[in-house]
């Protein structure tokens, strides 16, 4: 039987002519690593031991370390009254580590005291806490027994048995705040943001009647005012520009109804049981 050779007889010098090997050949498993032994894994668990020991120590040191004590605190707020709440509060609480320190607990533990409205806390290592304080702005005095100076979120700043002579108006509810106190507040408050500062002044009592009718007290006018909070400006100003005509008109007013748009309904005083005065008359 005749074999074919397809290699040439005269093969140039330097040509290597592939050969099978005469030993045989080693197949190689695909389970051919070497096995962990217990040597290894005894090895691996004293790494592991010793690097937890480690941490552990570097852990303890940092908490105990005295440089990293807060040592120094920075609190920037506009008013000193504001600046001494917060430095008390703290030397009553002191933060200790500024690693160990919480910023949220600590922002929220400022928060909650009166006449702070927010608070910014930074860590400035390696001992060092600034603190920039947001004060409540007061508005108006809610009146519920005591007298309480609140801002315009109705947060408590501060009470009073009675506070004469204040710059604050003084903001009461018939059916004493037990529904919707924060709404009636911010009601109060934005009244109160429609006047000029001097118009402001002279406003003295806001009390909230039902069905979401509001009277209006002025501060050495005993005529009641009753609005419902729509353009109040405008019908203050109505008001004071025509109370002495119909004063005149009239003689002295109990109240003056400024609820209907382009209607003003007036009553007068009652001086005495047979006074026809006494009736509600509308005036344009």
């Amino acid at each position: 039987m005749a074999v074919e050779n397809r290699y040439p007889f005269n093969l140039p010098a330097g040509t290597a002519v592939f050969h099978r090997s005469a030993r045989p050949v080693r197949i190689r498993g695909q389970n051919s690593r070497a096995a962990i032994g217990w040597k290894h894994l005894a090895v691996f668990a004293v790494c592991f031991i010793l690097l937890f020991l480690g941490v552990a120590r570097l852990y303890y040191y940092l908490i105990t370390c005295e440089a990293l004590k807060i040592k120094n605190i920075e609190i920037n707020a506009s008013h000193p009254e504001l600046k001494e709440l917060v430095e008390n509060f703290l030397q009553s609480h002191p933060p200790g580590n500024i690693l160990l320190c919480n910023l949220d607990y600590l922002r929220a533990n400022l928060i909650s005291l009166p006449g702070v409205k927010e608070a910014r806390v930074e860590k400035v290592l390696p001992s060092t806490l600034r603190i920039e304080v947001t004060p409540r702005i007061p508005k108006v005095y809610v009146h519920r027994g005591l007298y309480f100076l609140v801002d315009e979120e109705g947060k408590v700043l501060r009470s009073e048995v009675d506070p004469a002579n204040s710059e604050f108006p003084v903001v009461e509810d018939e059916d004493y705040f037990n529904q919707a106190y924060e709404e009636k507040v911010r009601t109060a408050c934005q009244l109160l943001s429609e006047l000029e500062p001097e118009m402001r002044k002279t406003i003295s009592r806001i009390v909230f009647k039902p069905n979401r009718k509001m009277e209006i007290e002025l501060a050495g006018d005993p005529v009641r005012l009753i609005i419902d909070g729509q353009n109040f400006r405008e019908k203050l100003l109505y008001y004071l520009e025509n109370r002495d005509s119909w004063a005149r008109l009239l003689g002295p007013l109990e109240y003056v109804d400024l609820r209907i748009e382009g209607r003003v309904y007036v009553k007068p005083l009652e001086l005495n049981a047979g006074d026809t005065r006494g009736e509600k008359k509308e005036v344009s």
